[in-house]
């Protein structure tokens, strides 16, 4: 099988998306598959095993158009479209891009479409955001409706939007963790940094964008004021000063955005990751997904964006409360603080997870098997 990617930039610039699509190429590429990542970006760093081609150029709002020549020379099986909305031009329009898609599509009769949304298309929470939505909504059931397969990074978006496609086959994809886990103990991660062995190291994770509850932050370290011992807000990501304005009276140890290596050293520091969101805990959130991973007790939000599969590991692998009550989020902070052998029992519950869900390997297969039953179907309409 033969499938292309597409995705405007790549590492080492710093977007998730652009990260989810250098480490999903190379685990399919590990599955046997021949892999080619479409990019705009002039530069990148190399994908084992994975051929990446500079197909388009900025601004992909109209460089998009430029794809056509790059597919038709050498179509493959599959052309996988990685969408956000804001990814592929300002303001979250393109409308170059479903155009250019039927073109393929047209040129190219045997290319299967696949389109993973990252995101839907912007809530109506102010006039802008209206504005946003005149374009985004279409431009959204567009791409949907042009796919052979729809996938949502969220179980429930494939609820919510599944009768808007009814001939795509529509299903979730979840995304990995955007690190390696390195391996390093607690204790060994602590020397690296400095951190004496009793201060208790509350950790943040990724960039403070507005679905994050930072007010929950702040009121759960109020409460673990209280503690006996030290305690510091550990910040790995972009947004220090503005994290330093919201936290008066916090130790806070600003890493910054670093490599992935000392991503994962930092992670393994951590006592508690705190990763409130606005809209739930979901599979679409990497920087909770890399807590998992790194056997972390991870404290988030139970929302109306929250996956099934992690509400039935609610006080298992992970810890949530509810969204929009943040007394209780700082109370459930305090008490996993006071409780290291819940601690320590969710976190090898959390690796044992993200190893059996959420791991590269298992969600390169979970696409393939996806891509393999979407042409069945297709076949036996077909004859």
């Amino acid at each position: 099988m033969r499938v292309d990617l597409l995705f405007p930039v790549l590492p080492p610039r710093l977007d998730g998306i652009g990260d989810h699509t250098a480490r999903l190429a190379a685990a399919l590429a590990a599955e046997g598959v021949t892999v080619r990542v479409l990019t705009a970006q002039p530069e990148w760093i190399p994908i084992p095993g994975v051929e990446v081609v500079r197909a388009f150029a900025y601004p992909p709002r109209r460089g998009i158009r430029e794809l056509v020549k790059t597919v038709v020379s050498e179509p493959p099986d599959w052309l996988v479209v990685q969408f956000n909305q804001f990814s592929y031009g300002r303001w979250g329009l393109n409308p170059f891009l479903p155009r250019v898609l039927r073109i393929l599509q047209r040129q190219c009769p045997a290319l299967r479409l696949a389109v993973m949304f990252h995101e839907d298309f912007v809530p109506p929470t102010n006039w802008k955001n209206r504005i946003f939505r005149v374009w985004q909504l279409p431009q959204f059931w567009a791409l949907g409706r042009l796919a052979d397969v729809v996938a949502f990074s969220i179980q429930p978006w494939v609820e919510a939007y599944r009768f808007w496609f009814p001939k795509a086959y529509v299903v979730h994809w979840p995304v990995g963790s955007n690190i390696s886990h390195v391996g390093f103990s607690r204790e060994e991660a602590r020397k690296r940094l400095g951190i004496a062995p009793e201060v208790f190291v509350v950790g943040l994770f990724g960039t403070l964008h507005v679905a994050r509850l930072i007010d929950y932050v702040a009121a759960a370290l109020q409460q673990l004021k209280t503690l006996p011992v030290p305690v510091e807000l550990l910040y790995v990501g972009p947004h220090g000063a503005m994290l330093q304005e919201r936290m008066q009276g916090v130790l806070l140890r600003d890493a910054g955005a670093l490599p992935e290596e000392d991503v994962s050293c930092h992670l393994s520091a951590m006592d508690l990751l705190l990763a409130p969101f606005i809209d739930g805990a979901s599979t679409r959130r990497s920087s909770l997904i890399a807590g998992l991973q790194h056997g972390l007790t991870v404290v988030s939000t139970d929302g109306p964006l929250t996956d099934p599969m992690l509400r039935a590991v609610h006080g298992k692998a992970l810890w949530l409360t509810p969204v929009g009550d943040r007394a209780t989020f700082a109370r459930a902070v305090l008490e996993l603080a006071q409780q290291p052998a819940l601690r320590e029992a969710l976190g090898k519950e959390a690796r044992a997870f993200y190893a059996t869900h959420l791991d590269w390997p298992r969600l390169a297969r979970r696409v393939l098997k996806t891509l393999s039953v979407a042409a069945r179907l297709a076949h036996q309409v077909a004859s």
